[in-house]
């Protein structure tokens, strides 16, 4: 549990992104209440109320010329969102993060698209950092397959071109899924480029959990989660696992359920000639990687691979000198594309 000292409704936490000893002086609930309606027309500039959550996980870049903020009902949850906008913006790259994971833990990655002049979008997935919903669960990975779509949408429709993602995870199966359920081939994709860090199609030893889900999802709702080492990176495995005050500490088996209903759906989908650019960790102990490539390899026979001698599943929170040979590969995909350049103040005015 995180180390934490109670005093009336303020807390003070450890925390091990910087190691100080700092005072958390908010909750998810009371923050995503007093978000805005996401309007995409207007973006909603982030309030004084979100400072303390943004000092907490750093996520002030100097790169970023405006943070918006705000609240989105979507798929029956209410989610919060996020946006980062550089002063002359390239484009748009919507995050999607993994499964326990939230917007508070991808800076790393936030702060590379800022630095490729990218505009940046990014969702709490429901049950997931400060969005509402069950921790950690999903009733299908279809809810997901509907939040993401209506970000597509009104980036298309409100947000600089051209159109980037980038998956992580289980973020990297709801890109896969939106593109093979919908068969987009080239001339119909929304996205200038498609990047997978670390994709599921399967966790690491699937058959258990095949077989395991059936048996439990009757009498139990969850399992306590067992933080294991995902990265070379020990402040941040320190950091998720003892002093993120919104990392579940239990897997849910409505997701699992969701997951094994998923998995056969994915793997039956026909071929698309869509380049997608994929990342994969040899040290990956989360999900079944090998099994993973071939699928994609099969899915997406122009993919593209780059393999990460050392590196584990949590590729954006992985050590410095991992995370450079990341960027470095993702920048060099990502300048494969032309692209114009616009003002902020222009976007802003698209919408």
């Amino acid at each position: 549990m995180p180390a934490v000292c109670a005093r009336g409704r303020r807390r003070w936490y450890h925390s091990g992104l910087r190691g100080d000893i700092i005072m958390l002086d908010w909750n998810k609930t009371d923050l995503l209440q007093a978000l805005p309606e996401f309007d995409w027309q207007h973006l909603p500039k982030a309030g004084r109320a979100l400072q303390p959550y943004c000092d907490f996980y750093r996520l002030r870049f100097s790169e970023a010329s405006v943070h918006y903020a705000g609240r989105l009902s979507c798929a029956g949850y209410q989610l919060a969102v996020q946006s980062w906008a550089p002063a002359q913006v390239r484009g748009t790259a919507i995050l999607v993060h993994g499964y326990y994971d939230h917007t508070g833990i991808y800076g790393s990655l936030i702060r590379f698209c800022l630095q490729q002049q990218l505009q940046v979008l990014i969702v709490d997935l429901p049950g997931h950092g400060l969005s509402g919903g069950e921790p950690a669960a999903i009733g299908s990975f279809q809810e997901y397959d509907e939040i993401f779509s209506v970000l597509v949408q009104r980036a298309q429709q409100f947000l600089p071109a051209p159109l980037h993602v980038f998956g992580q995870s289980t973020g990297g199966a709801i890109i896969v899924n939106y593109v093979l359920k919908r068969q987009l081939q080239p001339a119909q994709s929304p996205f200038t480029s498609i990047n997978l860090l670390s994709p599921l199609v399967r966790p690491w030893r699937w058959q258990q959990v095949k077989m395991l889900q059936p048996l439990l999802g009757p009498f139990l709702r969850q399992l306590k989660r067992t933080f294991h080492p995902n990265s070379s990176d020990t402040v941040f495995l320190d950091f998720i696992a003892r002093h993120d005050p919104l990392q579940p500490r239990f897997l849910n088996l409505r997701w699992v359920r969701a997951l094994r209903h998923w998995v056969p759906f994915i793997e039956a989908q026909p071929p698309l000639e869509l380049v997608v650019n994929i990342v994969q960790g040899d040290q990956d102990g989360t999900v079944a990687w090998p099994h993973n490539l071939q699928v994609l390899q099969q899915k997406f026979p122009q993919r593209r691979l780059y393999m990460l001698p050392g590196a584990g599943h949590q590729l954006v929170n992985e050590s410095e000198a991992l995370r450079e040979r990341l960027y470095a590969q993702l920048a060099s995909w990502l300048h494969d594309q032309p692209e114009a350049s616009v003002s902020v103040e222009a976007a802003d005015i698209s919408g």
